[in-house]
């Protein structure tokens, strides 16, 4: 009903208000559709299962959605992690894929779905939030109390540098950044990186595994479970978080005398680039020896020869082996023209840590970047 002090034209704007409300099963299609007119590529339902509907630890998608005449114009959906410290764990919820269709931004509607999201989650969601937004939010959830904890660089290993430069060409990457970044195609490196090659191999045997192998891995998480912040390692989280139907997965085990040692889950996937990721390094406080880890990667690069860049995670791996294997930051030149490093952030569920005190997690100073240890799969890659 119109009310006495509004005109027509203030009842009829109010009336066409979008509406946000939590996320519905029957929204899936919707939230693809908007996926698509985003991000200018194409999802599918297997994709949007995997990345939310199977999630292990809880029984709905977590998040919002916009919805106007019917269409989702607006989602702010998140996965979830439970998160250890020592033999504590808690529940975490990752915000990810924050969409506003382009005819209804500058609306207020990313302040208004972070808004709900955190007010349906405040007595019966989780312990707290983190996740790594884009530079072009991040003001909006410091203002919703999110903790910037710092820049987390990546590695990569160019092996087409024309293709890197093709792919962002929109960066103004020039034939001299093209010239930096073949230095992984030089004769001298993969001569060098044969001799590399050759010494792990002397003493590490390196198993390839199309499948998942659980025990294994939950073993060497167990073996040696990080006092830092990190997401738990379990048999629910390796019965889903790897089964992207994008991906082709394999995990290459390291092992000495017939025992595992070290571990990793590396994605390859197919796109503008062909990508291949190393998204899971165990364990995952770095303690293996050197050499193990060493014997891994040269495995992976051996692999991956026809792929044009491969992705590793500054965490767990060490910084000579990713060095040594031709893989360079991408904060430092050459790769910093070309990509940015990934922010994390973290938000208390209480949003109020100058109230609270230090918010803690097992001892550990949860707005501190060095009580952290997250990998590529802890991210909300795709």
């Amino acid at each position: 009903m119109q009310s006495a002090n509004q005109s027509p034209q203030q009842h009829r704007r109010e009336a066409e208000q979008p509406t946000v409300r939590p996320f519905e099963p029957a929204d899936r299609g919707g939230f693809l559709d908007l996926y698509e007119d985003v991000w200018g590529t194409r999802k599918d339902a297997a994709w949007f299962d995997w990345r939310f509907g199977d999630n292990p630890y809880v029984d709905d998608v977590p998040g919002v959605v916009v919805e106007q005449d019917g269409a989702i114009v607006g989602a702010e959906p998140c996965l979830v992690f439970r998160l250890a410290a020592g033999e504590e764990t808690v529940l975490a919820y990752q915000p990810a894929d924050w969409m506003v269709h382009s005819e209804y931004r500058r609306q207020g509607l990313f302040s208004r779905m972070t808004e709900a999201l955190l007010e349906r989650y405040d007595e019966n969601g989780p312990d707290l939030y983190f996740n790594f937004p884009s530079e072009a939010i991040l003001p909006g959830l410091e203002s919703f109390g999110w903790q910037v904890l710092g820049r987390m660089p990546a590695y990569y290993r160019i092996q087409d540098a024309s293709a890197l430069v093709g792919a962002t060409s929109a960066s103004g990457a020039t034939a001299t950044l093209q010239r930096a970044l073949g230095y992984t195609g030089s004769p001298l490196l993969k001569g060098f990186l044969s001799l590399r090659n050759g010494s792990a191999a002397d003493s590490w045997t390196v198993s390839r595994h199309e499948q998942i192998p659980v025990e294994t891995l939950i073993e060497l998480y167990q073996r040696s479970v990080p006092e830092q912040i990190h997401v738990r390692r379990d048999a629910a989280f390796y019965g889903w978080r790897f089964e992207n139907p994008r991906w082709e997965t394999t995990t290459y085990v390291a092992d000495r005398d017939g025992d595992a040692v070290a571990a990793v889950v590396v994605a390859r996937e197919s796109g503008d680039l062909e990508k291949v990721s190393v998204l899971d390094v165990l364990p995952v406080d770095g303690s293996a020896p050197e050499e193990s880890y060493e014997a891994l990667l040269s495995a992976v690069v051996s692999d991956a020869s026809d792929v044009d860049v491969i992705k590793c995670g500054a965490e767990t791996m060490p910084e000579s082996v990713l060095r040594g294997l031709g893989f360079r930051a991408d904060d430092t030149f050459p790769l910093s023209y070309v990509s940015k490093s990934t922010t994390s952030v973290v938000r208390p569920a209480s949003g109020d840590v100058e109230a609270a005190g230090t918010w803690e997690l097992a001892g550990q100073d949860v707005t501190d970047p060095e009580s952290w240890r997250i990998q590529l799969g802890d991210q909300d890659v795709c």
